[in-house]
């Protein structure tokens, strides 16, 4: 497994500012609590699946990597757009998309996302600035690509995030989607998730370099890597980026590192990983890296983090007993697609 440490930017001058304020006592309760909001949240989902609870698709948990989504959506405005990963559900929570909503897709309750349409990790939530997903490895970052262009010929000031995993960045699609966004100076950031292992193949089995963000170099744009147990490193990265982005100044290629805990999804018994790896990987948790700092500086008490969970747990049970009371889905009386998505047209 490849280290963690912060390397510098490289493929060119960054162009990002100096490093921003130190976050305040309230905006570091804030990102906690959406950490152990997105934790909460996927343990739940793990705790229905092993319950044998009737449940649609699969679950892309990301336990472990929760510094990916949050850090990132703390980073850039809200009107700006956001394609997820696969394991981009704290990319909902964070921007609020209702928790019954994303429940009920679970259940096939009515008013769920996209009427029930699409696999949840693949549905476009508009209304906050979600894009969809493909079921295509890769592909949804040329989704963002040709968005971001669309922001540019418009001169909208909005900044696409195209987010993948690092199985994703060896495919066709992620190489065409960065070499145009470079070509055209789009304004996107790419994020690669590199969580160490794409479905039970390690990263070290299938590309040379130390670090996925030293292929920047080859497409002529900045690229970064950050450690992404640092829920604040990872913000302060992806808004210099953004912010470049923003300014004409074209993609940033971020490579965020972290451990992902279980496997590809909870169907996969995860065999490839010895029980010292995985319990050594539970040590760089994003989560308890914060709150031990947090709590050293008497920013927050064990009470006061214990408090939290707690409130976070009655809002998930809260969401999940309305979804449950939501009628089933009737798939003879979903609305045409048109009706459905009349929100593309603002894209």
């Amino acid at each position: 497994m490849t280290s963690l440490e912060t390397r510098k930017t490289t493929g060119g001058a960054p162009g990002r500012r100096a490093s921003r304020n130190a976050p305040s006592a309230n905006e570091q309760k804030q990102m906690l609590r959406k950490l152990i909001l997105l934790r909460e949240f996927d343990l739940t989902c793990e705790r229905w699946w092993k319950a044998g609870e009737p449940l649609v698709g699969e679950f892309h948990l990301s336990l472990g990597q929760e510094g990916f989504t949050i850090g990132t959506c703390a980073a850039v405005k809200d009107d700006d757009l956001i394609c997820p990963s696969i394991r981009g559900m704290g990319v909902y929570l964070y921007r609020g998309v209702p928790m019954v909503k994303l429940i009920a897709s679970f259940f096939e309750r009515e008013g769920s996302i996209s009427g029930g349409r699409w696999a949840h990790w693949h549905s476009p939530a508009m209304d906050v600035g979600i894009l969809p997903q493909t079921g295509m490895l890769g592909a949804g970052l040329v989704t963002a690509v040709g968005v971001a262009l669309t922001q540019k010929l418009n001169k909208t000031g909005r900044v696409v995030v195209g987010m993948l995993g690092d199985g994703a960045s060896n495919t066709g699609y992620f190489h065409e989607g960065v070499n145009f966004a470079a070509a055209k100076q789009l304004p996107i950031v790419i994020i690669i998730e590199n969580n160490q292992i794409a479905v039970s193949t390690s990263i070290r089995d299938t590309a040379r370099v130390e670090n996925l963000s030293d292929r920047a170099k080859g497409y002529g744009i900045p690229g970064q890597t950050v450690d992404a147990s640092d829920v604040f490193a990872v913000s302060e990265a992806v808004a210099a980026a953004a912010e470049r982005a923003r300014s004409g100044g074209g993609p940033t290629l971020l490579e965020l590192k972290a451990w992902r805990w279980g496997g590809q999804t909870l169907k996969d018994p995860d065999r490839n990983r010895t029980a010292e790896q995985k319990e050594s990987y539970r040590k760089a948790c994003p989560i308890e890296k914060l709150k031990a700092d947090m709590v050293a500086r008497e920013l927050i008490s064990e009470d006061e983090f214990a408090s939290v969970v707690t409130a976070v747990r009655k809002e998930i049970a809260d969401a999940e007993s309305a979804a449950r009371a939501l009628p089933k889905l009737d798939g003879a009386n979903y609305p045409d697609p048109v009706s459905a998505f009349p929100v593309y047209a603002t894209l």
